[in-house]
C-alpha cells in the first residue's frame, strides 16, 4: 500500500474541513404542537356542547367577512376557517359535540407548562351626563391630541403593531399617564360621556374594558372600550402583595376595592400605580364587545394572546385553583373549569402562550365570579381537521 504524501494529506484535511464549515447538517424539526383525541380531554363528554356551538356561530359571522387570504398565524388562513363556519350554520344544537368531533382535531402547545387564567365582566354602574357634587368622576372618549400611529406603515415586518402617543414641542412623545390625567390634564376638553360616583369605578371599569351605566331615567348606557394611553399596564393587586396589605392568595378584584374602601387616602397613589388609561365610546349593543367585533357570551367567550391564539378558534379549556396544605405544605389541586370555549377578545394583562381571561357576564353576580378567579391551567386548541394535515410536520402524538 503506497503511503499518502503529507501535502495530500493536508488537502484532505483542507476539504473535511470545507464541508464541515459549508454543507449544512441535517436537524431534527421540534415538534410545536401535540395531537390529542377528543377522548383526551377531561369533562368533554358532559359539557354543554351547544353553549359553545353558539359562541362559535357569532364568532363565524365575523370571520366570514375575512378576505380569504386573511392570516391566522401557525392557524392557516381564512379560507380554510370558513368552511367549518359554514358547516356550523345549521346544526341543530342537541348535535354540537358530533359536529365539534366531526370536523375539529385538538391540539395543544408541545410541552407546555400550566399557565395563569383570570376572569373579567362588564360593570353595572350608577352614572349620569350630568357632573354633579354627587357624579364626579369622569369616563372619557378618545382625546383629540391623542395619536395612534400603526407600525406597519414604516416597516411591513411589524404590520399589526402601533405605538401611542401625543406631539408636544414637534416631539412624539408618550401620552399622558393615569396620574396626570387623573389630575385633570383633560378637563375643558368636552371629552366626558358621563360621571360616575366614585374613582375605583372609573378604574375597574377601564380594568374591565367595557361596561354598562343605569342613569338616572332609568336608560342603560353601554360604553365599550376605544382606545388607550399606550402606557404598560401594571397590576395593582401586585403592589398590596409586596407591601403585606393583602396575602397572595386572598388577592382577588373584591380585596382591592375593599382595601380603596378602607384606605381612601391611599387609594390614588395606589391606583396611579397602573399607568394605563382607557378611553370609551357609547355601543348600541345589549351586551360587550369583544377585540373579534363581537358581543361576548358569558361563560364562552375567553380573552387571548393573539399572538399565539387567533381569534375565532374554539378551545378545550381546562384550570384548577391551587392551595397550600398548612401541615405539609404540599399543593394541593381542585378542578374548577373543564369546558369548550372561543378566543374571541384580547386584554392588555393577557399575555404569553397559556394565558386567558375568562369572560362571565354583565353586573355583580358576574363580578363575584370573575374578582377571585386565578386558576393555573391549560387549554387545547380546535383547528379544523383539513388544516391539520399542514400542521401534521410540527406535531406529535400524545403518549
Amino acid at each position: 500500500m503506497k503511503r499518502i504524501s503529507a501535502l495530500a494529506f493536508l488537502f484532505l484535511l483542507f476539504v473535511s474541513a470545507l464541508y464541515v464549515l459549508f454543507i449544512p447538517s441535517v436537524k431534527t424539526v421540534e415538534p410545536l404542537y401535540t395531537r390529542l383525541n377528543f377522548s383526551d380531554l377531561e369533562g368533554w363528554q358532559s359539557d354543554n356542547h351547544d353553549q359553545a356551538l353558539e359562541a362559535f356561530q357569532i364568532s363565524c359571522k365575523r370571520l366570514m367577512s375575512y378576505p380569504d387570504d386573511r392570516n391566522f398565524g401557525d392557524f392557516g388562513i381564512a379560507i380554510d376557517w370558513k368552511p367549518v363556519c359554514i358547516a356550523a350554520q345549521d346544526i341543530d344544537p342537541i348535535a354540537a359535540k358530533k359536529f365539534f368531533e366531526t370536523n375539529f382535531v385538538p391540539l395543544s402547545f408541545a410541552r407546555s407548562e400550566s399557565g395563569l387564567f383570570t376572569g373579567y365582566y362588564a360593570p353595572l354602574y350608577k352614572g349620569s351626563r350630568e357632573e354633579s357634587e354627587h357624579y364626579n368622576v369622569p369616563l372619557y372618549t378618545v382625546p383629540d391630541d391623542l395619536q395612534a400611529l400603526s407600525l406597519g406603515d414604516f416597516d411591513l415586518s411589524l404590520k399589526g403593531r402601533s405605538i401611542v402617543g401625543e406631539v408636544i414641542d414637534n416631539k412624539f412623545v408618550p401620552y399622558k399617564d393615569r396620574k396626570l390625567i387623573d389630575q385633570g390634564a383633560l378637563v375643558g376638553q368636552s371629552l366626558e360621556l358621563v360621571w360616575l360616583e366614585k374613582k375605583a369605578e372609573s378604574f375597574f371599569m377601564q380594568i374591565q374594558g367595557s361596561g354598562f351605566i343605569e342613569l338616572d331615567n332609568g336608560e342603560i348606557m353601554h360604553l365599550g372600550y376605544a382606545q388607550k394611553n399606550g402606557r404598560p399596564y401594571r397590576a395593582i393587586g401586585q403592589f398590596l402583595i409586596e407591601s403585606g396589605d393583602v396575602a397572595r392568595e386572598d388577592m382577588s378584584l373584591q380585596a382591592i376595592y375593599s382595601w380603596m374602601e378602607d384606605n381612601p387616602e391611599k387609594s390614588d397613589e395606589l391606583m396611579w400605580k397602573n399607568p394605563s388609561y382607557v378611553f370609551f365610546q357609547q355601543r348600541n349593543s345589549d351586551k360587550p364587545v369583544g377585540s373579534l367585533g363581537i358581543g361576548l357570551t358569558p361563560g364562552r367567550s375567553l380573552a387571548v394572546d393573539r399572538e399565539h391564539i387567533p381569534l375565532g378558534m374554539p378551545l378545550w379549556l381546562e384550570t384548577h385553583t391551587e392551595t397550600t396544605n398548612p401541615l405539609s405544605g404540599e399543593i394541593l389541586k381542585q378542578p374548577h373549569l373543564s369546558r369548550l370555549v372561543v378566543a374571541q377578545d384580547t386584554g392588555g394583562a393577557i399575555k404569553g402562550k397559556i394565558r386567558g381571561d375568562v369572560y362571565w357576564g354583565i353586573g355583580a353576580e358576574a363580578e363575584i365570579k370573575a374578582g377571585p378567579m386565578k386558576d393555573r391551567g391549560g387549554y387545547y386548541l380546535l383547528i379544523p381537521a383539513p388544516l391539520f394535515a399542514k400542521l401534521a410536520p410540527l406535531t406529535e402524538s400524545a403518549s
